[in-house]
């Protein structure tokens, strides 16, 4: 018996590194997984890497969350494809390796990384968490960025910030709904496929995230809403029951 047994979870952003993990621990765990991109290809290796998961239960989707109006014409796509869901997790960001003072920072370099960390979350919220049930849960996956001023990565640090109030506000408005809502700020690095044979023993592994997310959005963690919950590495992950 899996924590999550009939219970069918939305990844958004499961092709990504960190959620090549959560759609692996979500699937070990029971659950249905929707995951949609707008790479048919990038989908076909995701189901690539799982071998091994229960795939039989993946259900990919072509589709694009860019904006609001194909962010529902998605979602009509998945609720035809699987009637309901009970689980939602964003693990949406957007890369940035430059290190450069914000005054420094271009206006395409700057709408780009809002968009992409933190309009990405918004869009997704407004999308899926009015048509969630009670007793369903939407977690956010944050950085460690968000926490801290760092010189030359304003970029990286400040929609991380924005993203912990959009928690904050959605958890507010959101109070009545029985829909828990939580983010997840990884403070670790996090041990990918792309990163495989790199890091250090304390970083935390891409299956551990999954694990831990999992768990989020089982009955064993009902009683955990409306919080931002920092993993920093192993150690916390035992701490939170994984």
């Amino acid at each position: 018996m899996g924590k999550l047994d009939g219970k069918t979870a939305l990844i958004a952003g499961g092709t990504g590194g960190v959620g090549e993990g959560i759609v692996r621990a979500f699937l070990n765990e029971g659950a249905s997984v929707v995951v949609p991109s707008r790479s048919g290809d990038r989908l076909q290796q995701l189901d690539e890497q799982l071998k091994g998961s229960a795939t039989e239960r993946l259900i990919p989707v072509v589709g694009d969350m860019s904006d609001i109006e194909p962010a529902e014409q998605l979602r009509q796509q998945i609720f035809d494809k699987v009637g309901q869901i009970d689980a939602v997790v964003a693990s949406l960001n957007g890369r940035w390796n430059e290190v450069i003072p914000l005054v420094k920072t271009s206006l395409e370099d700057w709408r780009r990384m809002i968009d992409s960390n933190l309009t990405a979350h918004f869009i997704a919220a407004k999308t899926f968490l009015p048509v969630l049930k009670p007793g369903s849960s939407y977690t956010l996956i944050g950085g460690g960025a968000a926490l801290k001023a760092t010189p030359n990565y304003g970029l990286v640090c400040i929609p991380a910030a924005a993203e912990v109030m959009l928690t904050q506000v959605l958890v507010e408005e959101m109070k009545g709904s029985r829909v828990r809502i939580n983010e997840v700020i990884l403070n670790s690095y996090i041990l990918t496929r792309e990163r495989d044979g790199e890091g250090h023993p304390e970083w935390i592994t891409a299956d551990e995230v999954g694990q831990y997310m999992a768990w989020l959005a089982s009955d064993e963690a009902r009683i955990v809403s409306g919080t931002i919950i920092q993993l920093n590495e192993h150690s916390e992950l035992t701490n939170h029951q994984v």
